[in-house]
Parts: C-alpha cells; sequence; structure tokens
C-alpha cells in the first residue's frame, strides 16, 4: 500500500470516529436532541404533565387534578354486562327449614285424664257490677295443668277485646267482613277447618296479607272428637295444617288451636304439638237462632253486652247477620276506647 493511500485511509477512519460519537451524545439523556426534555432545576412531578390535546374529548374521563384521560380505543366485541350484584347492605334472605312436628303415639298420653266435656261459661257480676264470663270448675280442673288462653276482666286501665272467628263454611260474607275489619283497623283469629282453606284459599291467603291470624279448628263435631284417639286427633291437626302449607310453604305452620269439645288428653296432644289451645268467653253461635228474626241493632246491643268487658274472647262468625250487627258493634266499641288486640301464642 503506497504511504499516501494509507494517510487516506487513516483520515477516514478519524472522522468515522468522531461522528460515531457525536451521535452517541445527541442520543444521550443529557443531549440536547430535539426528543429531550428541557433542562430544569427543580425534579419533574409527573402528576402536573397535561396531556397533549388542547381540547378535552367528550368521552374523555376527568383527572382528579383537573386533567382528564382518553379512552383508548378497541375494535374488541363488548362484552355482556354482567348480572347486577346487591348492594352490601341488602340481608341476605333467610332460609328456615322446613316444619317439623311431633310424632304422636296414644302410649305417650296414656297417663291424661280422657273425661269429656264441652267448653262453657257462666255469667257473674265483677268490678262496677259489669256481668263477666266466668269458666266453670270442672273445666278449670280439666285444663288447669294444660297451655291455654283465658281472658276474664284484666288489671289493666285499657279495655282489650280479643276477636275470633270459626269458619267451617262461607255464607257470603267474609269479604265484607274483612273489608270491615281493614277499615277500622281490627285484627282477628280465624278457626278455619281443611275444608275451608281447600274451597276457599283466596279468602284464607287475603287475611294472612292484612295481618289476621290463621288458627287450627281440627277435626270438627262432637262425635266425631269423642272417638278420637291421641293418634288420630294428631292426624287431623295434621291435615289441617298440610292444606295450610299448600298456600304458604313448609316454612309455615299455625300455633293456635280451639275445640269446643275436648279432654285433658287431647288438649296435652296439641300442646305437644306447639298449638296454644285458645278459649272463648262468649259465642254468637249460642245466640244465633234467639237473634235470626232480631234486627242487626238488637244483636248489637247484646254483643255489647255479652261480649263488650275487658278480656273477652269472643267468637262470631261471617253470616249475613253477625256481620251486620258488628258493623254497629266495632264502631260502638272504638267510641268507648276498648282496644282490639290478637290472641298472642304461648311459648
Amino acid at each position: 500500500m503506497k504511504k499516501s493511500q494509507f494517510i487516506t485511509l487513516f483520515i477516514m477512519l478519524i472522522v468515522a470516529s468522531v461522528l460515531i460519537c457525536i451521535g452517541c451524545f445527541l442520543q444521550s439523556p443529557g443531549g440536547t436532541g430535539s426528543n429531550s426534555p428541557k433542562e430544569t432545576d427543580k425534579p419533574i412531578d409527573i402528576r402536573t404533565i397535561k396531556p397533549y390535546e388542547t381540547e378535552t374529548p367528550g368521552d374523555a374521563t376527568p383527572t382528579p387534578d383537573g386533567g382528564s384521560e382518553t379512552p383508548t380505543p378497541t375494535d374488541a366485541t363488548p362484552t355482556e354486562t354482567p348480572e347486577e350484584t346487591p348492594a352490601q347492605n341488602t340481608p341476605v334472605p333467610t332460609v328456615w327449614p322446613r316444619i317439623e312436628f311431633p310424632v304422636i303415639k296414644n302410649v305417650d298420653f296414656m297417663n291424661y285424664g280422657t273425661t269429656f266435656d264441652h267448653f262453657s261459661t257462666k255469667w257473674e257480676t265483677g268490678a262496677d257490677n259489669q256481668n263477666r264470663a266466668v269458666i266453670y270448675s270442672r273445666v278449670k280442673e280439666i285444663i288447669k295443668n294444660v297451655d291455654y288462653v283465658f281472658y276474664t276482666i284484666g288489671e289493666d286501665e285499657d279495655w282489650n277485646h280479643y276477636m275470633t272467628f270459626i269458619l267451617h263454611y262461607d255464607y257470603g260474607y267474609t269479604d265484607k267482613l274483612l273489608d270491615l275489619l281493614k277499615r277500622y283497623d281490627v285484627k282477628a283469629v280465624f278457626f278455619v277447618t281443611k275444608d275451608y282453606i281447600a274451597n276457599y284459599p283466596d279468602k284464607v291467603i287475603r287475611m294472612k296479607n292484612e295481618g289476621h291470624i290463621i288458627g287450627n279448628r281440627g277435626i270438627i263435631g262432637d262425635d266425631n272428637i269423642k272417638q278420637l284417639t291421641a293418634e288420630t286427633f294428631a292426624e287431623g291437626l295434621l291435615a289441617v295444617e298440610q292444606e295450610y302449607q299448600k298456600l304458604f310453604g313448609a316454612t309455615e305452620r299455625m300455633y293456635l288451636f280451639r275445640t269446643d269439645y275436648f279432654n285433658e288428653r287431647l288438649l296435652k296432644v296439641a300442646e305437644a304439638m306447639g298449638y296454644t289451645v285458645v278459649f272463648r268467653t262468649y259465642t254468637y253461635q249460642s245466640d244465633a237462632s234467639a237473634y235470626k228474626d232480631k234486627s242487626a241493632e238488637e244483636l248489637a246491643v247484646w254483643f255489647d253486652a255479652r261480649a263488650g268487658y275487658n278480656g273477652t274472647v269472643s267468637e262470631f262468625m261471617a253470616d249475613e247477620k253477625c256481620y251486620k250487627a258488628l258493623e254497629i258493634f266495632i264502631s260502638n266499641c272504638i267510641d268507648q276506647g276498648i282496644q282490639f288486640k290478637l290472641v298472642e301464642r304461648r311459648h
């Protein structure tokens, strides 16, 4: 190689090296290229940097510092909107267990009395010369060891009336009666049979929805009841319950029971099955025939005399005459300050 060629090659290598160094300097963080941020005496706070756009797009999302974030376009197919989740404060519904009734065996109730009696009361003059129903001593003997509800004149200053109805059949006035009770905000207990529930489910549903209590009437008829053993009596109660559960589900049951003809054994069976036995102090049935041809006003006066005292547990029906008398009687009771209350279950 000639000396001149060697010098030329050497100069070219020097120039190339200089150019490479200059390029590296321009790309370094401290360089002054067009893509490099300007020098500053203070460290940069990335939160103060605004987007490059001078106008915020309409679908941009505001940021906490007043800026906005523009959503990134996507060609992906929108996913299906997830189902709404319940609010955090929404209580999770409780699933109650199915009602299980105890198994009743005759042998378990052999030691209880089998002497039958019909529940009835006599009249005595009580406080302020007011007549009141008094239970017979022979009936007291039968029920003395049984959980039951029985009201006489109370010690409270307020006068309370516990209204109940027996519904074996429908006489065409049940809906009007329910309208009447709703008008005066009176709650009552309706003791029903299996057949009544089966034949008039809409009426029973309405009673419960409007705050009344549905009670178990069991097997009716004095002659029928006399033939019952502990087991067959329990079967009669369960038959009503099963019809009731067809309407309201297997987690619902009745807790109040009424019978007219009874003995200690049957009452103990009802108690073992979780019922409170509710006796009445007045029944419209005892006067229905006598007042068949009399006015509703006359019957209402009789209701006031026989069922208008503190603590009475009345028993009415939903026939025409009783309904028309109750229209007058309930209004009079409210005017007199008598309060209508629901019979409570004993635990």
